[in-house]
């Protein structure tokens, strides 16, 4: 009697029944589970937000490493060429190496530099800043150093951020260049693969058609098919980077992978200090004229494009004599045209004067103002997106 509008319980597992006053509630399980769901999440959240800003440099610098290398590699491996090889022009050096190897072979030895590329600029950019970070808190000048005349690393002035990135751009690249001595070996290796298993300077071996020797420039009148026909086979060893690395270390031994490291250590440090010290002076420079606390993608594509320019037209002759140099590492020493790097640079100037020692800057050129502008719009970009990912300053 008077049960007619009761609702029966289910007894199901999803029925909470009334508890009484001091009564255990099973509902607080449920809530108490997922407070700790959430907190774990957040906590998860939370930890992989700290180490991605942490590391937020060696990230931005892996995105613009791998972007860089993608768009610029076959502009390198065309002035490699330019460099140890003679052409007429850099239309003709594109135009007969894509005739002969295709626009693969524009890209042979690509995967040494493209892993590699990615820890090479990361750690750079990794030294770079912590190089930057020590000078500024050992500072003479914050010790009354400044009455000295001592240097001045505090980034206050356009010329103390040009000196701290110089300082710290030498130390990192000088790292960098002990360190990919090998990969930059084996690199101009397979890059020349095909164009010195030819004899010399760009002469190719007599035609299997007509049996007469031709010459490939700008006005051959050659036809693909012909160039296919005879084209020679690279030596054996240039199947792979690492047969490359192996014939090294055969006829060389060990310290054969470190061939022409003097003046890798030379072009990188010196380079990565013009390199950084012009970046950042154009980027403090334009945002002093802008009046803005900070800068934008335009300012890093001209600072970066700037930067690549600058630093390329003043090693460039470094860069000519390591390319050359190291081009005959697997070459019998009885046959090889220069004794030292210093034979090779006063033998060059006598033949050639100045302009052989910039021999292949074009194509350096062309590339550096977009490739290097595009290097920092993508670092930029990479490191301000991490900040706002992770709601932290830059």
């Amino acid at each position: 009697m008077g049960h007619g509008n009761e609702i029966p319980s289910s007894g199901g597992r999803d029925s909470c029944p009334a508890n009484q006053p001091g009564e255990f509630d099973p509902s607080e399980i449920c809530d108490n589970n997922i407070r700790l769901r959430l907190l774990k999440d957040m906590t998860a959240s939370a930890g992989w937000k700290m180490a991605l800003y942490e590391n937020r440099t060696l990230a931005s610098a892996i995105t613009a490493a791998v972007s860089g290398m993608l768009v610029g590699y076959p502009f390198d491996s065309l002035k490699t060429r330019m460099q140890t090889h003679h052409y007429p022009s850099l239309l003709a050096c594109a135009r007969r190496s894509i005739a002969e190897e295709g626009v693969r072979g524009l890209y042979r030895g690509l995967v040494p530099p493209l892993l590699t590329a990615s820890a090479a600029k990361s750690l750079s950019f990794s030294v770079f800043e912590q190089i930057k970070l020590w000078l500024r808190n050992h500072d003479p000048y914050i010790n009354g150093g400044s009455k000295l005349g001592m240097p001045n690393f505090q980034r206050t002035t356009v010329g103390s951020v040009a000196l701290t990135a110089a300082v710290s751009g030498s130390i990192s690249g000088a790292v960098i260049a002990a360190l990919c001595c090998p990969l930059e070996l084996v690199k101009v290796q397979m890059q020349l693969a095909n164009l010195m298993a030819k004899g010399t300077n760009g002469v190719t071996n007599a035609s299997r058609t007509t049996g007469q020797t031709t010459l490939l420039g700008e006005n051959s009148l050659t036809t693909k098919a012909h160039i296919r026909n005879q084209r020679p086979a690279p030596p054996r060893w240039t199947g792979s980077n690492f047969s490359v690395l192996r014939e090294i270390v055969r006829q060389r031994g060990a310290f054969g992978m470190y061939y022409g490291l003097h003046l890798h250590i030379v072009r990188d440090a010196s380079g990565t200090a013009i390199y950084f010290a012009s970046y950042e002076t154009v980027k403090e420079t334009l945002r002093r004229l802008t009046g803005s606390d900070t800068t934008g993608a335009l300012t890093h594509m001209l600072a970066g494009g700037t930067c690549g320019v600058v630093s390329w037209l003043l090693i460039f002759p470094i860069d000519l004599v390591k390319s050359t140099m190291q081009s005959q590492v697997l070459k019998p020493k009885n046959v090889q045209k220069y004794a030292s790097s210093w034979h090779c640079l006063r033998d060059i100037y006598a033949r050639l004067g100045m302009s052989g020692l910039y021999r292949g800057v074009s194509v350096s050129l062309i590339r550096a103002f977009p490739i290097h502008g595009l290097n920092f719009v993508v670092y930029e970009w990479a490191r301000a997106a991490i900040c706002r990912i992770t709601s932290r300053p830059e």
